[in-house]
């Protein structure tokens, strides 16, 4: 067997492997949905990619002769070490053949330039941050992803644990039949918040998108400030968010809870656009752009995701907090079914977070997926590299 070589991706050819990596991994899972390749490759772009503007990165691919078994990149964010723990750094885009030795030496890699740069804790897989896929899906092998959700083989589990990389924190996606009606005690809720006529719903005005989407980030950063591993959008990141949804989504896809005219909640409902992009194999050209513009503007998705949704922390934890949440879901609920969705997952909610799960209990959703969180010391010299 040709010894295993983990190198830096530095050219075109390089960064070619690093894409394509996943369609060696996943040729024969019929759940994987393959990323849009000009997608990621402008989310790997420092110039193209405002996490950049605060963050540094470093991509790895590993090798054997002329085939690629692996890969993986290391993060710095400067607003971690502002808002997490200081000396904590990232690691993502993980892929690796279902060997031990391939993935240690992919670790200490991403481990050796970390510590580099004076970090003591590498924590992750995130691709790139926390507010993009996060997490190792360790149970819910049973459908695809839903978009902007990560997906990996059962074994990456051992391959993470193997190597000494322990749990920091689980987050969960709930899943729901969005078609059925609600629960009793979910139907007497909605009609007292009906009641409730300081609190007011609306979608974003278009016309001024950038301004409120700022509300949005301001609520944003307010009410997941003590959330976990939380590390706030910045401007130029809202800006991108807005300018995705002009070309992807539907204005409507967010939605502003108001309360005696103070804007105190938001939740953001996006079509699964994997549904249409499932087929492409990750290529949109030459002419597979066109398919996907055609399918936005007339195909209908049968399921739709809540990546995102908030409320301010003066209403959190109280009737009124509640009441806007189960407004805020219902309203975005009947949108949904009225353009054709079936099915719904929220996703991700922290496993601390017990107000959230109970909301999604109550509505009648069902834990459907758990992607794990994994942390490791960096602080000591790594050993000898595995053997291959």
């Amino acid at each position: 067997m040709p010894p295993l070589i983990v190198r830096p991706v530095e050219s075109r050819k390089d960064m070619r492997s690093f894409l394509k990596m996943p369609q060696v991994i996943y040729a024969n899972d019929p759940h994987w949905v393959p990323p849009l390749t000009a997608e990621v490759r402008t989310r790997l772009s420092p110039n193209k990619n405002p996490y950049f503007q605060h963050a540094t990165a470093a991509y790895w691919i590993a090798q054997r002769g002329n085939q690629t078994v692996g890969r993986i990149s290391a993060q710095v964010c400067d607003l971690t070490q502002q808002h997490q723990a200081p000396g904590t750094g990232h690691f993502g885009f993980f892929e690796c053949e279902n060997r031990q030795e391939t993935a240690d030496e992919l670790f200490r890699t991403a481990a050796d330039w970390l510590r580099q740069r004076d970090m003591t804790q590498m924590v992750g897989p995130f691709n790139l941050s926390i507010n993009e896929e996060a997490g190792l899906l360790i149970d819910g092998f049973h459908r695809p992803p839903y978009i902007f959700m990560s997906h990996n083989p059962a074994y990456y589990q051992s391959l993470f644990e193997s190597n000494g990389l322990s749990k920091e924190i689980d987050v969960y996606a709930y899943h729901l039949d969005i078609t059925q009606p609600y629960p009793e005690r979910i139907t007497r809720v909605l009609k007292s918040a009906g009641r409730n006529t300081s609190i007011q719903l609306r979608n974003v005005d278009k016309q001024n998108l950038e301004s409120e989407l700022g509300l949005l980030l301001e609520l944003f950063n307010e009410s997941w400030s003590e959330n976990w591993g939380h590390v706030p959008m910045t401007v130029a990141e809202v800006n991108e968010l807005a300018t995705l949804i002009r070309r992807l989504f539907s204005t409507d896809a967010v939605v502003l809870a108001e309360v005696d005219g103070e804007c105190a909640g938001f939740i953001v409902v996006i079509p699964n656009l994997n549904e249409l992009t499932a087929d492409l194999n990750g290529r949109l050209f030459p002419v597979n752009w066109l398919k996907m513009l055609y399918r936005i503007k007339r195909a209908k998705c049968t399921s739709v995701r809540v990546p995102l949704m908030g409320i301010s922390r003066k209403f959190q934890n109280t009737r009124t907090g509640a009441a806007i949440a189960f407004s805020m879901i219902d309203r975005c609920r009947n949108a949904s079914v009225a353009k054709g969705a079936v099915h719904c997952e929220m996703s991700w909610i922290l496993e601390t977070n017990t107000a959230m799960r109970s909301i999604l209990d109550a509505s009648g959703s069902q834990l459907d997926k758990t992607y794990r969180l994994y942390s490791k010391s960096i602080n000591s010299e790594p050993e000898a590299a595995s053997q291959s």
